[in-house]
């Protein structure tokens, strides 16, 4: 009997060891699986916010980028320039001719008026290209409650005509753009009833700017008006006293008939005394040495 108790008793031993290696086993094996996950969810965690960095520094996903494209009108070469920092947009606003179509833009869209067109193109052209502070100086003159407003002054009927005689940049360097500039310009008056122009005065504006090119435009058809974000900081018109009367006008004037002063009764013949022939009357537009011929539209411009 001893020796059967001590088989009954290996085999329990032996059963007893079977069942503790499984649990072993199991609990193994959870562990394995436990560590797994915490891996496979570290990694997710890990590729989410890679991905959300990237997300991040691609936003906005959508964006407008100018660029300013030079053509060569005799060898038809076309040359792309962004509109940034670079040398090639460096070297695109140094040009003259670009800064000079960029002030005269300026200047008309500001100091033009026409009701039925100010709305259209100006008021955006100019708010486009002008610094805050600028562009609160001119919203204030065209205020329809100041009474020197053109608004107030010349209304819906009459319209205000410019014409620039000269364009002046200031401050130009070798590779650089110009930092200002002087432009002389005329102002006439049209009546849109009838169509006729009378001259209104001469003026000078003297003006800073400077070139924007990390600037963003509040909407997609500002970058076709101000593809190198042209900016005025600073503005100022006066009257011109230099320029004189555009030479138009003149003629007008000069050619207005004046009459001899005639005596109330001519005086009587002597007679055997030679008849005198009366001199011609000079009119005030007659000099000594022949008529006086009028100036060109461009005389006394510089």
């Amino acid at each position: 009997m001893a020796f059967g108790k001590k088989k009954a008793s290996a085999a329990i031993d032996a059963a007893v060891n079977k069942a503790a290696n499984f649990e072993v086993t199991v609990a193994d094996l959870a562990r394995r699986s436990e560590k797994r996950a915490w891996w496979v969810a570290g990694l997710s965690l890990l590729l989410t916010l890679v991905m959300a960095g990237i997300l991040a520094y691609m936003v906005p996903l959508k964006k407008e980028v100018p660029y300013l494209v030079m053509v060569d009108p005799y060898a038809g070469i076309a040359r792309l320039a962004r509109v940034s920092g670079d040398d090639g947009f460096q070297s695109v606003i140094a040009k003259e001719a670009i800064n000079r179509a960029n002030i005269a833009s300026y200047v008309l869209a500001r100091e033009s008026y026409d009701s039925g067109l100010v709305n259209e193109r100006d008021y955006r052209t100019v708010y486009t290209m002008s610094e805050p502070d600028v562009w609160s100086a001119y919203s204030a003159s065209r205020d329809a409650r100041n009474p020197e407003s053109p608004v107030a002054m010349y209304g819906d009927r009459t319209a205000i005509r410019i014409k620039i005689t000269s364009v002046t940049p200031l401050g130009a360097k070798p590779g650089k753009p110009p930092t200002g500039a002087t432009v002389r310009y005329q102002r006439q008056l049209y009546d849109k009833s009838n169509g006729a122009t009378r001259p209104l005065d001469s003026r000078i504006v003297t003006m800073e700017f400077a070139y924007r090119p990390e600037l963003k435009m509040d909407r997609e058809d500002d970058n076709m008006v101000n593809p190198l974000r042209f900016r005025v900081t600073n503005y100022r018109s006066d009257l011109d006293s230099a320029t004189p009367v555009p030479a138009e006008y003149q003629i007008a004037a000069a050619a207005q008939p004046v009459s001899a002063p005639q005596a109330a009764h001519p005086p009587a013949p002597v007679p055997g005394a030679t008849p005198s022939v009366p001199a011609p009357v000079q009119s005030p537009s007659q000099s000594a040495t022949g008529p006086a011929m009028p100036a060109s539209p461009t005389q006394g411009v510089h």
